[in-house]
């Protein structure tokens, strides 16, 4: 079987079975701290297992995107060098809910890989956690495994945590017994030896703990099961392989390499061997993690992924002087994999511009540090130090951009290592000197247990409601109402504008929260004191009723820009595609900001394209729906989520302008477009490679931007005497003949400079052993500095010292100094850089033969006679 009829003929089976075939969840967590990327089956499952949410179904299965390469799971340095360790890879896995628990979950297993599948059962062998006696009973028991082929291990191999914290439990693991002659040769060799005789295909985490940060185990609401199954393994298994490179997943991108650069793979040595399976592997978990929104960065998943990219490069190297290779083994993978993830089609254009601008940018960068680290290599064998040190490791990586993982790769080749240590305590001092100390709220968060707010802020800016929970500070409160209006800050949307009144006094809300259960919580409002300016704290008390009271006209422009994001979305993807997705939004009463992938900037006939959109969908008064489904039903109909928002998966609510955009949110929205008045996009900037940032506004600031630009333009149609559509022709022409004009200026104060040539070199007199000249000249640029030293040269050679005032900051004094080859010898500029800047603190730098720079409050003529001094001392 190839492996897309082993992941349809798993997802089948579990589905004969009872389970709900449920779609991978996106690489990118939604709302989960804990985690960087998906890396188990079990991810989206999360809050089920710990009793948070609830779902239709007791039973699934899924085959879930899974990537490791960053966190607790990081098996990134040894993908290339094993022949499983692998950055992306497919978890096959059926999960029961408070449903069935081991015996059938085991039975499940069993039969799937024995009757299925055909495995040799004489080839399979069994593992328990050492404290799980009915995992090793069942096994003994009901599926009639000899005890021989039954271990009990320890935590490290059969105690299965997502996190630091989370849902965990005891495992029982399925191996395959590949053949003595895959052994270590110890005849008790057995399942949990580090050889490769036998290969872990399916485990299954029995779930009955959650851990606590503290590390003690507190027993879940309800029991679940969780296995997890490598595809990539299975496929290595079923077609007979010893290696995953082996396989149909990856054969496809070997050939791929083996015809971009000429060479056999099966031919390669070691070390070529490594290099095809870290193009192989990095290439599927490049494209699929930009393809679920992930850009590189400097820090978070964007930076694990700019490891992959440029691990990748390095590699690359090995095969080809070809920068494109990699590229080109994406996009062999986007082509053969679309078929089971289609984002791969929609997002190539995407994929290809990030993978290309990295790996360009990094290899510049590593040309420069692979000399720098040519140079520590070699002096620290001169020394006899057989490393690289911690502070060379962080200089490479700090000044020159060279990632630490290159650097110990680079080590390895010439049998060095890295003091890993001491470059973490680099780190550690730098983050320790860069860090703010800054008081978050949420430090101070209060804690609450079963309350939940009834938000009414859909239907109206203003309630009376009772106090149900207060927490008084030294210097604010934290209040917390029966009902409330207050929106809190999601989606982008920023929190509302309130005040809080009881008993007369009214105090203004500093900061909105939600508090407790995600999908119905508390909302608490931060109050400070009175708003009355007699500084009188709040004396609020449980029972009391409050005024919540939202300020109408800020919410209703954020509400404008709120409904204009969503139009402006579904305007962008008509006008650049399908792979547009958002990454990010800011939505307040000033302006909407919405964060968007895409490889290049837009173009003016786009954005004016989008822009018409808008406002023809603004014009038409389409009136806005709200409705609640399911999250299956919502991504069935093609409705928008954003990937970084965490959804209620039974009911979710949609956000609908009928025939034009459907979008998952929860935030505030005008009931008509009409309300938004006007759209009008003001900037178009780069955020990151493959990531723009738009800004917009709509209803009173556009308005007011509309009056005041059109003020401008015809106060500059009166002034040029023009009409309002022959102003920017007329700009335009003025603005090419003040160029004009300059550089006439420009010309004419350059050949004035020159005539003053002969009168500048009579001035120059021989101090001590040198010929001196210095002069002071005003708003001379550097280049006719230089040229007049250059000029002197020829007829006078010396050493010359140009003073140059700058009349539009009277307390700056620049210099120049230059010394011509006759006396280059004598003459040390750098020393007199150093004695400039102690005397005078004028600072300055540049070349043997010229320095330039400058100071402010400094005399010139104390500058002068130093200079003189300092000359005759030579």
């Amino acid at each position: 079987m190839n492996s897309f009829q082993i992941r349809n003929k798993f997802l089948e089976f579990f589905e004969k079975n009872g389970h709900t075939i449920v779609p991978s969840s996106s690489l990118i967590p939604a709302q989960d701290p804990t985690l960087l990327f998906a890396n188990a089956g079990m991810n989206q499952f999360k809050d089920v297992f710990l009793g948070n949410e609830k779902r239709s179904y007791t039973t699934a299965a899924t085959a879930q995107k899974c990537v490791r390469a960053g966190g607790k799971h990081n098996d990134l340095d040894n993908v290339g060098f094993t022949q499983r360790h692998l950055t992306f890879f497919e978890m096959l896995g059926n999960f029961s809910f408070d449903d069935y628990f081991k015996k059938e979950a085991i039975q499940f297993a069993w039969n799937l890989l024995t009757k299925e599948f055909n495995f040799d059962t004489e080839k399979m062998y069994a593992t328990v956690f050492k404290e799980d006696d009915e995992a090793y009973n069942i096994w003994k028991d009901v599926i009639g495994l000899s005890e021989s082929r039954i271990s009990k291990l320890d935590e490290k191999d059969n105690f299965w945590q997502m996190g630091d914290t989370g849902p965990c439990g005891p495992c029982s693991e399925i191996y395959v017994d590949l053949g003595p002659e895959r052994g270590c040769g110890n005849t008790d060799c057995k399942p949990g030896c580090d050889c490769d005789r036998f290969m872990e295909v399916w485990n299954m985490v029995f779930m009955q703990y959650n851990k606590q940060e503290d590390g003690t185990l507190a027993p879940l609401g309800m029991c679940g099961v969780d296995t997890g199954m490598g595809l990539e393994r299975l496929c290595v298994i079923m077609q007979g392989k010893n290696s995953v490179y082996q396989t149909d997943l990856f054969q496809p991108l070997i050939k791929r390499i083996e015809k971009h650069t000429g060479k056999s793979y099966e031919a390669a040595n070691a070390q070529l061997k490594a290099a095809f399976h870290v193009l192989a592997d990095h290439a599927r978990s490049s494209a699929l993690l930009i393809a679920d929104g992930c850009s590189p960065s400097n820090e978070g998943r964007g930076y694990v992924l700019r490891k992959i990219i440029r691990r990748a490069a390095l590699f690359s190297q090995k095969l080809s002087a070809d920068l494109s290779l990699f590229v080109e083994v994406a996009k062999e993978f986007i082509a053969y994999f679309t078929p089971v993830y289609p984002e791969l089609k929609t997002n190539e254009k995407l994929i290809i511009t990030l993978l290309s601008g990295e790996i360009e940018r990094f290899t510049n960068n590593l040309v420069q540090g692979e000399n720098i680290f040519a140079t520590y290599m070699a002096e620290n064998k001169a020394k006899d130090i057989e490393q690289i040190t911690g502070q060379q490791a962080f200089k490479l990586y700090d000044t020159y951009g060279f990632p630490l993982e290159v650097t110990i790769l680079l080590a390895q080749e010439n049998g060095m290592k890295v003091n890993i240590t001491a470059f973490e305590q680099e780190m550690k001092k730098q983050k320790e000197q860069s860090r703010v100390q800054k008081k978050t709220a949420k430090e101070d968060l209060p804690q609450v247990e079963n309350i939940i707010t009834e938000f009414i802020g859909y239907q109206t800016t203003e309630c009376k409601s009772p106090v149900v929970f207060v927490d008084h500070k030294d210097d604010y409160s934290w209040i917390i109402t029966e009902k409330t209006p207050f929106y809190v800050e999601s989606g982008g949307q920023v929190n509302d504008t309130a005040t809080l009144t009881v008993r007369d006094t009214t105090y203004p809300v500093l900061d909105l929260v939600k508090l407790g259960d995600l999908h119905k919580p508390a909302i608490a409002a931060k109050i400070g004191n009175a708003i009355d300016g007699t500084g009188q704290r709040s004396d609020i008390k449980k029972d009391d009723v409050a005024h919540c009271l939202v300020d109408a006209q800020i919410r209703i422009n954020t509400v404008r820009n709120h409904t204009a994001t969503h139009m402006l979305q579904a305007a962008l993807l008509q006008v650049l595609g399908p792979q547009v997705k958002q990454a990010g939004s800011v939505v307040n009463d000033k302006y909407l900001r919405f964060d968007f992938t895409h490889h290049e900037p837009m173009k003016p006939e786009q954005i004016a394209a989008v822009e018409n959109i808008v406002n023809d969908r603004i014009q038409e008064d389409i009136k806005t729906e709200v409705i609640h489904t399911t999250l299956d039903d919502a991504k069935a109909q093609g409705i928008i989520a954003f990937f970084g928002e965490k959804y209620n998966p039974e009911s979710v609510r949609v956000v609908k302008i009928p025939g034009f955009s459907a979008e998952l949110c929860g935030g505030t929205h005008a009931p008509s477009t009409g309300i938004i008045g006007s759209f009008k996009i003001v900037s178009d900037t780069a955020l990151a490679t493959g990531t723009r940032r738009l800004v917009a506004i709509t209803g009173p600031e556009a308005v007011q931007t509309f009056q005041r630009d059109f003020n401008t333009v015809k106060k500059l149609g009166e002034l040029f005497k023009a009409k309002p559509e022959e102003v920017l022709e007329n700009v335009d022409r003025l603005q090419k003949q003040q160029q004009e004009t300059l550089s006439m200026l420009r010309q004419c104060k350059k050949q004035l400079l020159k005539a003053q040539i002969p009168t500048f070199s009579k001035q120059l007199t021989t101090v001590g052993k040198v010929p001196l000249l210095t002069l002071e000249l005003e708003d001379a640029t550097p280049d006719e500095l230089r040229m007049i030293c250059q000029e002197i040269e020829k007829e006078a050679p010396g050493f010359y010292f140009i003073l140059n005032k700058d009349s539009q900051d009277s307390s700056r004094l620049n210099f120049l100094a230059y010394t011509s080859k006759d006396v280059a010898q004598t003459v040390s500029l750098k020393s007199l850089a150093t004695e400039l800047k102690e005397k005078f603190n004028m600072r300055g730098g540049g070349s043997p033969t010229t320095i330039q720079g400058g100071g402010v409050d400094v005399e010139a003529g104390a500058v002068k006679a130093h200079i003189k001094n300092w000359t005759a001392g030579l």
